[in-house]
């Protein structure tokens, strides 16, 4: 298979999720796009002789085009591009790909920008299997909990207390908030109440700062455009999370969790390692360091100075699941399944 034949078959699958997790628009446009796009452009040319993975799991080409198309229509510069999304009525394939690929030449120089981002999506709804995850690991500890998560681009999950809850039967989390969580939700409901958070510190090798307003306007860009529901809630949560950002480094994520995961804790804390859709991305050899370190600090934690290492991560070709291991102890225990936006979740 050649580059050009392996990188127009991403597009394919990526349309093919895309269609099935709800968004015709980007379906529709991607498939499109993996069929017709031309080496005309520069934008062209560097997509189609792409050196690195291009698949969803490596750098997500298509996604990133996808995503400068959206930031160009929202930007509204060109109308003939904005007039085929959202709130617009869905238009027919070749219409919308016809346009893109006219706009990818006209705006070769903004695509290229675009081409050099991957795509940080800040999936909000994630946080409707992490908190109740949360609340899982404060009530069996019975301590504050202090969150450290890796890959976590701009940090909108690490406010996940600010966001309303509706988890099967239970409400949780932030009476009044503008994010309200309501999955499809079957099984058991989640133990616990609402986790007291003493502190809150992320990494990411690409770190987005929800005060900037070119940064909010890419996270939002990453989001498929027809999804309205996933586009309210990125928008409100950057609002919530710019009002007090968490703190994000930009470090690689073995190296941060080899300094701030040390053998040694305060008294009186849960400290938590978490994170979402974002380890199968990380290098084997980061994956190997991360694990060791959590591991070694694990053995050493006490009733008093808990560790908790709580992921929401895939799982083979089984689709996402929620994990958590708590130490002392350190057994690993499946909490939750769910799909990748979190639109139904299964608490086990």
């Amino acid at each position: 298979m050649t580059t050009e034949t392996r990188i127009r078959e991403s597009f394919a699958v990526q349309a093919h999720w895309c269609e099935k997790l709800g968004s015709p628009l980007t379906a529709r446009l991607l498939a499109g796009l993996g069929e017709k796009l031309d080496r005309a452009s520069q934008s062209g040319r560097r997509v189609l002789t792409w050196q690195g993975p291009p698949d969803a799991l490596g750098d997500a080409v298509a996604l990133r085009l996808a995503g400068a198309l959206h930031g160009l229509a929202r930007r509204g510069t060109y109308p003939e591009l904005s007039a085929l999304y959202p709130p617009n009525p869905l238009p027919d394939r070749d219409r919308l790909v016809q346009a893109a690929l006219d706009i990818i030449k006209v705006a070769d120089a903004d695509v290229m920008g675009w081409l050099d981002h991957p795509p940080q999506t800040n999936e909000v709804a994630r946080s409707a299997v992490l908190f109740p995850g949360l609340m899982q690991i404060a009530a069996e500890t019975g301590l504050p909990l202090s969150l450290h998560e890796v890959g976590c681009s701009a940090g909108l999950n690490l406010v996940a207390d600010r966001y309303a809850y509706r988890l099967g039967g239970v409400k949780a989390g932030m009476p009044g908030s503008p994010v309200v969580l309501a999955p499809e939700w079957s099984g058991a409901v989640p133990d616990g109440t609402d986790p007291v958070i003493v502190s809150r510190h992320g990494c990411d090798r690409n770190v987005l700062n929800v005060r900037d307003v070119e940064h909010a306007e890419r996270i939002i860009s990453y989001v498929w455009p027809d999804q309205a529901d996933r586009m309210d809630r990125v928008i409100a949560a950057l609002d919530l999370a710019g009002r007090d950002p968490p703190v994000v480094e930009q470090a690689d994520a073995g190296d941060w969790i080899e300094t701030v995961i040390t053998d040694e804790a305060p008294s009186g804390v849960a400290r938590v390692v978490l994170h979402s859709i974002a380890f199968q991305y990380f290098p084997e050899q980061v994956q190997r360091r991360i694990t060791s370190r959590i591991e070694t600090a694990g053995a050493n934690a006490s009733s008093a100075m808990p560790l908790a290492w709580l992921s929401f991560e895939q799982f083979g070709t089984k689709g996402p699941r929620l994990e958590l291991r708590l130490w002392p102890g350190g057994a690993t225990r499946v909490l939750a399944t769910a799909d990748a936006h979190c639109r139904s979740v299964h608490w086990c």
